[in-house]
């Protein structure tokens, strides 16, 4: 009989650059689009609202920019949103500035992010219009950040708090620009949300947050500060959550505080998800033990290339023991470096450590250091002290 060959096993399923972490995307939108970009690399993403825009302008503020583009000649005008350049133009109207404004604007080189954007200067007799490849707003910025010599003087249209960063990256190319905001931001609709989220970040129930405008910042300071969770707040995002913003913008509230920040390299979603991306990979921490390879992630460890995901307390022990490689801790001092251990009591350290040697299948990964604790092996090691052999799992009776 011919002999059968022998079938290879299936190769384990890929795991996602992310999984294993979880990422809070906060921003003034329900679900900004970077949250579909993160989950599609296997993170677990939070998207909250943290502030609303509206698109009706500020009156006070929308004058100021419109008196801004009257005195000296504007050399590009970025349309941005079809509905809001509405209201500019009929604010404008009603204060009788809207002939001089047109004025200028036919002097100006006229950039549409989208067709309606578009179609709202032709209804005002413009016909000498540029758009973007993509029609999205960042493509038209990127063109005249990069493509521009300096000195040049942009009237750039805002319809959310993130494109402050878009207009504050032009003017660090050396340009003049006149930032026009036609929306009003409000409260988030659901502090309920808001609150939540704080309590996720000081628990540590997410790596890292990410957050797309200044106003996004004060919003989650001010929730924390009316749930009295601010000093809590402050002490995870120093230590244990990554804190990821969209520009220097955003990030200066926390830069005030002393709070460590990673910037994007551009105020663009594609940047942001990248910088998120390097964020989590330098907090994963590499380590062989028992001829096998673990990475410890957020909520999960990958074994071998497989994702385990773990309990909270098993997972919160390991990231304390993972901080002192080869070191023993006692329960105390790892207690200690769990906020919400405090009330906890030797026992509830050891079953931790107990479930989490089943999870790793046994992997010699924690190890029991009699009447000492336990410590984090980096690599098989070749022998102990007589005083440090570690101590075996106890036999436990009965159902489990």
């Amino acid at each position: 009989m011919p002999t059968r060959a022998r079938q290879r096993p299936p190769d384990p399923p890929s795991v996602g650059a992310l999984a294993g972490f979880a990422v809070a995307v906060i921003s003034e939108l329900r679900r900004h689009p970077m949250a579909a970009e993160l989950a599609a690399e296997g993170a677990r993403v939070v998207s909250v609202q943290s502030v609303r825009t509206l698109a009706q302008p500020v009156e006070d503020t929308l004058q100021q920019a419109t008196m801004a583009c009257l005195t000296s000649p504007i050399d590009h005008l970025v349309v941005t949103a079809a509905v809001e350049f509405n209201y500019w133009m009929a604010a404008a109207r009603s204060w009788r500035l809207d002939v001089p404004l047109l004025a200028r604007f036919g002097h100006a080189r006229l950039l549409a992010s989208n067709p309606r954007c578009a179609d709202a200067l032709r209804a005002l007799g413009f016909t000498d219009i540029s758009s973007a490849v993509d029609n999205t707003t960042d493509g038209l910025v990127m063109h005249l950040r990069h493509r521009l010599p300096p000195g040049q003087t942009i009237a750039l249209q805002l319809y959310t708090p993130a494109m402050h960063e878009l207009a504050h990256t032009l003017s660090e190319a050396g340009h003049e620009v006149v930032a026009v905001p036609t929306f009003q931001v409000l409260p988030s609709i659901s502090p309920d949300t808001m609150r939540r989220l704080v309590n996720q970040i000081v628990r540590r129930h997410v790596d890292a947050i990410t957050l797309t405008s200044a106003e996004a910042v004060r919003s989650l300071l001010w929730h924390a500060r009316t749930c009295d969770q601010f000093d809590e707040l402050r002490q995870a995002l120093t230590s244990d959550v990554a804190t990821v913003c969209l520009g220097p913008l955003t990030a200066a509230p926390l830069r005030e505080l002393k709070i460590p920040v990673q910037v994007a390299a551009a105020p663009y979603p594609e940047q942001l998800t990248a910088a998120v991306r390097d964020a989590l990979r330098q907090r994963a921490h590499r380590l062989e033990a028992d001829r096998h390879t673990l990475e410890i992630r957020g909520e999960a460890v990958l074994l071998d290339g497989e994702l385990i995901t773990l309990q909270q307390g098993p997972m919160a022990v390991l990231r304390v023991l993972a901080r002192h490689p080869d070191r023993v801790l006692s329960p105390t001092e790892v207690r200690g470096q769990l906020p919400f251990w405090a009330s906890a009591d030797d026992h509830a350290i050891e079953m931790a450590v107990s479930r989490l040697r089943r999870a790793l299948r046994g992997v010699e990964l924690v190890q029991t250091v009699m009447k000492r604790g336990y410590r984090l092996v980096e690599h098989s090691p070749a022998g102990h002290d007589e005083d440090e052999l570690p101590m075996a799992e106890p036999r436990r009776h009965g159902p489990r």
